[in-house]
């Protein structure tokens, strides 16, 4: 009989929900997924009907305590009547998740945390000392999802009882692949390096423009493309010299389906940011065979081999950034032969092999 396993996640978003689909349309593993909420003030995404599986439950988020503080009054008494094999959860800092985890844990279930790398954003001694309390209840976990290698060596440092499986984020790539078939036949007059992802500090598009203006003069034909809003919009306006600012376009917040045909039309991908728990656009930048750009402290350089596919640079660090475009931005050889090394790639990172990996861990927590 095939395991029942149930998701606890945050919200439906497009790469997550692609998964679920995945593991639903294969069949070996019978889902069910619950998410915390529908939307956040910062996620715009136009995603259509709910499929069978799936309920958004009822709750809200305590804007006070911080974006992640999503409360879901039900959660403990729809748990003490739940039958499903194995439990996964993410978020440990939701208040939802630390409910789920306790009452999972009283009931001696199985269950499973699914997280990102943690501590990446560096607190004082308080802020250290919360986050230690709000990881401990994921002792009582069978085990740990880590989303990417980073991930894995932090918690099986944090738990070493604990047994952790390497399972990033996948999403669909055939889309992007679609997109990007006569990418190296065309004929084209600008180098376009694309962002794509929120327009805040964390992600480092300050460090992208003041590395691009750093070359500029050096690469006449390179140009920024910023895909994404944010509360830094404006400030990242004034820092664009007046003299390029024709050369640095921002795309605004695009819908999902929109996503393969902007980065079909880019030269390179750059993800810059100061810390970044993985990173999902680099797995649709792979997807679309385009060489990429990412800082040390992104979860998804696993996706990146240095001077194989694209450069790993320094987080923070603006000279390291502008020595990685400047290389990209001077050679169309090395734009095609990292782009062809990406897609090669891809075929290693979607949405398929999440599925295999996702089944597996359910083999081995569940039979093993």
């Amino acid at each position: 009989m095939r395991p029942r396993v149930l998701f606890l996640t945050v919200m439906p978003s497009p790469y997550q929900r692609e998964l679920f689909q995945a593991l639903h349309s294969d069949g070996r593993m019978g889902i069910r997924v619950l998410y915390y909420t529908n939307t956040s003030a910062d996620r715009n995404w136009s995603l259509g009907p709910l499929s069978a599986y799936e309920e958004i439950l009822p709750g809200r988020t305590i804007g006070w305590l911080g974006p992640s503080a999503h409360v879901n009054r039900t959660i403990a008494g729809l748990l003490k009547n739940e039958s499903s094999d194995l439990f996964v959860l993410s978020d440990y800092s939701a208040p939802t998740t630390q409910i789920a985890m306790r009452v999972l844990s009283r009931r001696k279930k199985r269950w499973v945390f699914w997280g990102e790398v943690p501590g990446l954003n560096r607190r004082g001694r308080l802020g250290s000392a919360l986050r230690q309390l709000l990881q401990r209840p994921i002792t009582g976990a069978s085990a740990v999802a880590a989303i990417g290698s980073g991930a894995v060596e932090a918690y099986q440092r944090i738990f070493p009882e604990i047994r952790v499986f390497d399972i990033p984020y996948f999403c669909d790539l055939a889309p992007f692949r679609a997109a990007t078939t006569t990418r190296w036949a065309r004929k084209k007059y600008t180098v376009d390096a694309l962002f794509s992802g929120q327009l805040i500090e964390r992600k480092g598009v300050d460090l992208l423009i003041r590395a691009f203006a750093q070359i500029s003069n050096l690469a006449p034909d390179l140009r920024l493309q910023l895909l994404g809003t944010g509360p830094e919009l404006q400030a990242l306006t004034g820092i664009i010299p007046y003299e390029l600012r024709h050369r640095v376009q921002f795309l605004g917040f695009q819908q999902p389906a929109a996503l393969p045909q902007i980065f079909a039309a880019a030269d390179m991908f750059v993800l810059p940011s100061r810390h970044d728990g993985w990173g999902v656009v680099v797995n649709e930048a792979i997807g679309a065979g385009l060489p990429i750009i990412v800082s040390d402290r992104v979860g998804a350089r696993d996706l990146v081999e240095n001077g194989v596919n694209g450069f790993i640079t320094i987080a923070g660090n603006v000279d390291s950034l502008a020595s990685a475009l400047f290389k990209l931005a001077r050679s169309h050889a090395l734009r095609e032969s990292f782009g062809r090394s990406s897609a090669n790639r891809a075929a290693q990172w979607d949405v398929d092999e999440g599925v295999r990996r996702w089944v597996e861990l359910s083999d081995q927590v569940l039979y093993a």
